[in-house]
């Protein structure tokens, strides 16, 4: 039996239809329904003109019969046309019936072709000039009555009963019908290979993109795809693949420079152990010489361990799902405390540590003071004897606090702050101080990970100042443009 879930099952037996098939569908049903629309409103269309027309004869008709009357020998005149009607000889009017009756509903005259087919019950009323539909003998009537209007009729009572056959016009009607459903089966049958085709040839900017994409390697990230080689419907696509393949360059490229960055940082210490353990393996040694080789690999072990703890800090930095104490600090007391900290170090260094600092902010006291150890200790490594290194606090230009720690020391050539806060990114300088180039990306990701930044500027010879912009609020957000 199968481990996997039914639900699981379903999904993967599940296939999802080509775009191309869905849209060559959704193509050959707009047709249909267009075409059944049109069709319709035609058909109907027809219909109506066709009951218009009817009714309009018949009109004809009882004018035409009404005058008739009207006239001396009128009633005989009428009595020949019903004859005629009868022997085929008038064929523009064999489909047209008429009765006269009087008040009694007495027929005075009527065509032969309508007795026992149409009973006189059958009309409307008297005074209802509506039309009427009727069956008979597998026929179907168009049924009028009429008032006769000359003074004889009015007289006598007499009134006209007329009927039209409908027969040619259900047949036009019938022919009409099957041609639209013969035509309707011919667009569907036209339907389905046409809108493959438009579909497959509409699409072939897709196929033309993907074959692109396909010959972008790890070697080719460099690549971008030309937008005008493509519809417009497609450049928003085309734009963002170019934006994904800059972001990937980029990554690949911090990667490659990550590693071999840290494949040297590691590999320094690892060789001085071996070399040191080498060298005390080659020959017997005093107690005191062992002991001296043991302290100076102790020295490594602890470069060793700094840089393993920084690069496991920032891989949980790199963790959205940390989970920080944020709280409401006091920025004066908390920078108080790191200063107190390193006071014996700027004292024994000849160099003037001061903190004025005046705001609080939200955030997470271990975290801040460790990203302000981080600035101070560079600060200090950096700046000669008889100089300064000064902690102040600002308002953010969107209400955040600022915390700047400043020094006078050898400062920084402009082309290289853009990558200073970079993982072992280090500046040359006259300074012997040696690091591992992580201590500033590690204040990076503190800042990040309470949703602010970083910044510095420096002047060559004057002095470096790093500023730490913290939101108003853990859940907003600084970016580079809010803070100018």
């Amino acid at each position: 039996m199968s481990d996997t879930p039914p639900s699981q099952e379903g999904k993967a037996g599940r296939q999802v239809r080509s775009m191309a098939h869905n849209l060559a569908v959704l193509y050959i049903v707009s047709i249909l329904v267009g075409f059944a629309l049109c069709a319709s409103l035609l058909y109907l269309k027809l219909v109506q003109h066709l009951n218009d027309s009817a009714t309009e004869q018949l009109q004809t008709e009882i004018t035409s019969v009404r005058a008739l009357v009207g006239t001396p020998s009128g009633l005989n005149a009428i009595k020949q046309v019903m004859q005629a009607e009868t022997r085929g000889e008038d064929a523009a009017s064999t489909c047209i019936l008429m009765r006269i009756v009087d008040g009694d509903g007495s027929v005075v005259v009527d065509c032969p072709n309508m007795r026992g087919v149409i009973p006189a019950t059958a009309f409307p009323p008297p005074g209802d000039t509506r039309s009427k539909r009727y069956k008979a003998d597998g026929g179907n009537y168009l049924l009028r009555s009429a008032r006769l209007s000359d003074p004889l009729s009015e007289a006598q009572g007499w009134r006209l009963q007329i009927a039209m056959d409908l027969t040619e016009h259900d047949h036009l009607v019938r022919t009409y019908r099957i041609y639209l459903v013969l035509f309707s089966f011919g667009a569907f049958l036209f339907g389905i290979p046409s809108s493959y085709i438009v579909v497959k040839r509409g699409l072939r900017p897709l196929n033309e993109l993907s074959s692109s994409i396909k010959t972008i390697t790890g070697s080719r990230l460099n690549t971008r795809l030309e937008a005008a080689r493509f519809p417009s419907e497609m450049h928003p696509v085309v734009e963002s693949v170019n934006a994904m393949m800059a972001r990937l360059e980029s990554s690949f490229q911090r990667l490659s420079h990550y590693s071999g960055n840290l494949a040297h940082e590691l590999r320094t210490p690892i060789n001085n152990l071996m070399l040191e353990a080498e060298i005390a393996l080659s020959q017997e040694r005093s107690p005191q010489q062992y002991q001296e080789i043991i302290s100076s690999s102790l020295t490594e072990y602890e470069r060793l361990a700094a840089v393993i703890d920084k690069l496991l800090f920032l891989a949980r930095a790199d963790n959205e799902k940390n989970d920080l104490l944020f709280e409401k600090l006091d920025a004066g007391a908390e920078v108080e405390e790191v200063v107190d900290y390193f006071s014996d170090e700027a004292s024994a260094a000849g160099i003037s540590l001061e903190s004025r600092v005046d705001a609080s902010f939200w955030g997470d006291r271990t975290l801040f003071r460790r990203a302000l150890s981080n600035l101070i200790s560079n600060a200090l490594a950096y700046t000669p004897a008889g100089g300064e290194v000064t902690i102040s606090s600002s308002n953010g230009s969107i209400g955040g606090v600022e915390i700047n720690v400043a020094d006078t020391g050898c400062g920084i050539y402009s082309e290289h702050l853009p990558f200073l806060f970079d993982r072992f990114y280090r500046v040359k300088s006259g300074s012997q101080h040696s690091g591992t180039g992580l201590g500033l990306a590690i204040v990076k990701a503190i800042m990040e990970m309470h949703n602010g930044d970083v910044s510095a500027l420096s002047r060559p010879g004057h002095g470096t100042t790093v500023t730490l912009h913290f939101p108003q609020h853990p859940s907003l957000k600084v970016t580079a443009e809010e803070r100018g």
